[in-house]
């Protein structure tokens, strides 16, 4: 591997890092509006439960299709924090691999720039 070549390869990776960046910025924004939406979807429930403690027979019925209802829209937000969380985590192995290319990738300019010199690292 030559100068150009690992120039080539210092930009491509960079390039892929701050794309990656990017997302895992996207993603934590992500996970925090959902985290949101799971405490109020919660508080919700917690609130019907409360008012089904003084509800009629007749009320008690319609509050809990309610909380079955809140209790599906939680489901489906849950999987999406999951969803979320297993892209953050392919984002941060993917930063560890670069991080060690971008290492590798040193170590060979040293070694380079030692070679050229007569001097070594």
């Amino acid at each position: 591997m030559d100068y150009r070549e690992t120039e080539k390869k210092t930009v491509l990776v960079l390039e892929r890092m701050e794309t990656s960046l990017d997302s895992l910025e996207q993603m934590s924004l992500d996970s925090i509006n959902i985290t949101d939406k799971l405490v109020s979807g919660i508080d919700e429930i917690r609130q019907c439960v409360m008012e089904m403690k003084e509800a009629s027979e007749e009320d008690r019925e319609a509050v809990i299709d309610m909380i079955l209802q809140l209790l599906q829209e939680l489901l489906g937000t849950a999987f999406t924090v999951n969803n979320v969380s297993h892209e953050l985590e392919k984002q941060t192995a993917f930063h560890r691999d670069t991080v060690m290319t971008i290492h590798q990738i040193v170590d060979f300019l040293y070694a380079m720039s030692g070679e050229l010199s007569g001097e070594f690292y």
